[in-house]
């Protein structure tokens, strides 16, 4: 069985390590503590694993593969940055819920994580280091690049589009034929019918450009 390492301690990793235990695909090592917080939600419910320590740990000639198991996309990217600086050769992992369903004509790049009752259909492409949050529907065509993500519930048409680092919000829906620029913010339970430019967040239904100029994910 493949040895992985999770990079993060907070509840995303303990929904990783959920789904890595029930894939049965590899064996968890530990956990990694990206950001020296040494407070976490994992020991209550993995006791069993231990924090392996700070991303120095890269530093070790050791086989195995990682998932950065981190809700934010900006978070995930600035630690994905750091990993590689010290250890170029990494392997990362895909983690796909059995549970979820996902068309054999789709592709799901490395890095990327797809939670339970989540699905991806025909012809999809999921980037690098993506997260596809519980219960997403992502239908036919759509595009997500890289560092991308969902929150749960989210509803895609088909032919959308998403830039790099945008994040959609718990029960938003996207209407088919959307472009989604980079560095987006959706906000939850919108509703959105045009294009939205990069470098900004958008709320309601329909869903309007917000006055912030920088989108935060930690803001919805």
């Amino acid at each position: 069985m493949n040895k992985i390492v999770i990079v993060g301690l907070g509840a995303h990793a303990k929904i990783i390590a959920d789904e890595i235990n029930r894939e049965k695909k590899y064996k968890i090592l530990g956990f990694i503590d990206a950001f020296n917080k040494k407070t976490s939600f994992i020991n209550p419910f993995y006791n069993k694993l231990k924090v392996l320590g700070g991303l120095e740990y890269f530093k070790k000639k050791k086989e195995f593969s990682v998932i950065i198991a981190v809700g934010s996309n900006h978070e995930r990217f600035s630690i994905y940055k750091k990993i590689v600086k010290i250890k170029s050769n990494i392997k990362w992992a895909k983690v796909i819920s059995k549970n979820a369903i996902i068309s054999k004509n789709s592709i799901i790049g490395e890095g990327s994580m797809v939670i339970s009752g989540s699905i991806i259909n025909v012809n999809a492409k999921i980037g690098s280091h993506c997260l596809i949050n519980t219960g997403s529907i992502i239908e036919h065509d759509n595009i997500f690049e890289d560092f991308s993500s969902t929150g749960p519930g989210v509803n895609l048409g088909g032919n959308v589009k998403i830039g790099k680092k945008s994040f959609i919000g718990i029960g938003a829906n996207i209407k088919h034929k959307i472009t989604i620029g980079n560095n987006v913010v959706v906000g939850a339970n919108s509703y959105v019918n045009k294009n939205c430019s990069s470098n900004s967040t958008y709320i309601g239904s329909p869903a309007k450009k917000h006055s912030l100029r920088e989108p935060n994910q930690k803001y919805l």
